[in-house]
């Protein structure tokens, strides 16, 4: 379409251009808004952060408490149950802090203050890992990421698997709240 000296029409050389970089430059906003570093993929959860680290002793201890299922993927519907029991043992000998949940067999990594949030991680026994034509997966992982506020440890619990060549990815999170005890 032209005008009658073969020029195109003003909306389409100056106001078309101009409305296609304004919304690219909203797009961008808006996923700079949604994406504040916080973790991304469906469900991801990210407790609230705190100032800085405390006391060990603030930490050092039994903590029970539940979980609510706030994430479940590759599992058969009866491997996601809504609620989970959870307890860890948190020791911290002159080291540093180090976290085992709920026996031994979970190992006991360090526990460390990073991005304003506690974090621990390590392998999920082979007798609780899910199964690949019948063997466990190994490469079962659980992780953990924790607030102390008001005497309490708030936060997430998540065990995931990565695909292999005959078995798809799991994955598994609980929104968790411990108290001592």
């Amino acid at each position: 379409m032209t005008d009658g000296y073969g020029r195109a029409p003003r909306w389409q050389t100056l106001w078309l251009p101009l409305g296609v970089v304004a919304l690219v430059v909203l797009a961008v906003a808006a996923l700079l808004v949604i994406d504040r570093g916080e973790p991304t993929g469906p469900g991801a959860v990210a407790p609230a952060t705190m100032a800085g680290p405390v006391e060990d002793a603030a930490l050092e201890g039994e903590w029970t408490g539940g979980g609510t299922v706030q994430r479940c993927a590759g599992f058969d519907d009866d491997d996601c149950s809504g609620t989970r029991a959870i307890r860890l043992a948190i020791a911290c000998p002159a080291a540093g802090c180090v976290v085992a949940p709920f026996d031994g067999s979970y190992g006991s990594p360090p526990l460390r203050f990073e991005d304003g949030v506690y974090r621990a991680a390590g392998p999920v026994p082979p007798d609780v890992a899910p199964r690949c034509g019948g063997s466990p997966t190994r490469s079962a992982l659980w992780r953990l990421e924790l607030v102390l506020a008001d005497g309490r440890l708030t936060g997430s619990y998540a065990e995931s698997t990565i695909q292999g060549f005959d078995c798809g990815a799991t994955g598994v999170a609980w929104d968790v709240a411990l108290d001592r005890g």
